[in-house]
């Protein structure tokens, strides 16, 4: 009798527990909703103010927009439906300078703080709390996420954090092209542990800077002088979009070990490299004329670069594609039309060309470049059981006025029964430079030519 007490005793405990759970849980979910209905309120009223007859209370109401900072982006507005001239223009200075900080403080590493011996499911879980950064760990086993790992990260750059696990564990990574994450794959258990020595990867704010490899060729045309020709790897946090970079052969030095300055092969050349749809890494190389008789066994190299990048993407969602040619929806400064979208029956398969045009609040210089959208924006389909279809096809962009440009997606090989496609078009916003810069103090020389 006892032991049925005892076990009768432990299922409402449990069941308690779990209530108890739930409860918690409904809790704050209605705490986070009455915090969200508080501030649209708060908002509302401060909106308000900026049509104000007086000027202090204008200047005061702008001043607490702005210091809500960027969690106000996406209540504010749109800038059409403020009747107020006075207010509608405040607006707009309130939504510049939160984005101008956002897009600061998005230049600044991300930080893990974590100790202790987890599972790798639960440290990269923690590292995607903390960053904002996407991993994906589905090409793991089970056995892999299982696996108990010690680790110290405190204040550890994401980037510094990514290093420490594939260093601990055969792992590799790669960021995926259509969604932007980052993906871990197993190596082969014959394989050895990638060789990735620290004097050869440099870190500063979201970048990676990577030594991709180092060759020494003769210098055709010349007796003694050799090109010596580094590749570097640049990467980029998942959680930002870069968009191209720049940099100019007198901005890269170059010194050997013996204190001897190398100069550039091309000393005038200026590059401007676009990262292309889903980019988030690229390499870029850079040539130095050197003295074959001078022998240098190292060299230090040091450099500062601009990546053009977008702080933050916002998703923009049209349901019922076949229904909602025509509709409009708007996201902080953005607004994107659906156009079109075409079905092309196929033998077994179906095209869906999907046209759009967006238009921005304000343009700058990121919009009044042709250059800028040598990028193309991500998208992607997916059907109400929720299946992703990322763009498989070709885009085109055409820039029609400043702030203002259609895009035209081709999805390929889609099932040709599926109908109700939603579409999801992800926008960059915040857009930005970021400086680079980046120093490496002993590299090794081959010691032949190539």
């Amino acid at each position: 009798m006892s032991r049925v007490w005892l076990l009768t005793g432990t299922a409402v405990f449990g069941l308690l527990c779990s209530l108890t759970t739930v409860s918690a849980t409904t809790i704050l979910l209605e705490q986070k909703t009455t915090e969200q209905e508080q501030i649209k309120q708060q908002i509302s009223e401060l909106i308000q103010k900026l049509d104000s007859n007086q000027r202090l209370v204008r200047q005061q109401a702008e001043l607490q927009l702005a210091a809500l900072g960027k969690p106000v982006l996406s209540l504010l507005p749109p800038p059409e439906l403020v009747s107020s001239n006075s207010a509608r223009e405040a607006l707009k200075r309130v939504r510049l300078k939160i984005e101008q900080q956002a897009a600061r403080d998005s230049l600044k590493a991300s930080t893990i703080n974590l100790s202790g011996k987890h599972s790798l499911k639960h440290i990269l879980n923690a590292i995607s709390e903390q960053t904002g950064n996407q991993i994906d760990s589905s090409q793991l086993s089970d056995e892999v996420l299982n696996n108990q790992i010690q680790i110290h990260f405190k204040k550890t750059s994401f980037w510094q954090a990514i290093d420490n696990l594939t260093r601990t564990l055969p792992l590799a990574f790669q960021i995926n092209g259509s969604n932007g994450h980052l993906q871990l794959d197993p190596l082969p258990e014959t394989s050895l542990l990638p060789s990735k020595e620290k004097s050869q990867i440099y870190y500063d704010g979201p970048f990676r800077i990577e030594v991709a490899s180092i060759e020494r060729r003769t210098l055709l045309g010349t007796i003694d002088r050799e090109l010596l020709r580094v590749t570097f790897q640049i990467q980029v946090e998942p959680r930002l979009r870069p968009l191209f970079l720049s940099y100019s052969s007198r901005e890269l030095q170059a010194k050997s070990n013996r204190n001897i300055k190398l100069p550039p092969f091309n000393p005038a050349a200026k590059y401007e490299l676009p990262l292309g749809e889903g980019g988030k890494n690229l390499k870029f190389t850079m040539q130095w004329i050197m003295d074959s008789r001078q022998r240098p066994e190292t060299v230090q190299v040091q450099g500062n670069l601009k990546m053009e990048l977008a702080a933050e993407t916002l998703p923009i969602t049209f349901d019922h594609l076949s229904r909602s040619q025509g509709a409009i929806r708007r996201r902080g400064n953005i607004s994107v039309e659906l156009v079109e979208a075409e079905a092309i029956e196929l033998a077994s398969t179906q095209n869906l060309n999907v046209r759009i045009a967006l238009s921005y609040d304000y343009g700058g210089p990121a919009f009044e470049s042709h250059r800028t959208w040598i990028y193309h924006n991500r998208a992607y389909l997916q059907t109400p059981q929720g299946k992703q279809y990322w763009l498989n096809g070709s885009s085109q962009t055409t820039l029609e006025s400043a702030g203002k440009f259609g895009v035209l997606y081709r999805f390929t090989d889609l099932p040709q029964k599926q109908k109700d496609f939603q579409f999801t078009y992800l926008a960059p916003t915040l857009i930005t430079p970021a400086p680079i810069q980046f120093r490496f103090e002993k590299l090794k020389v081959p010691a032949k030519s190539q």
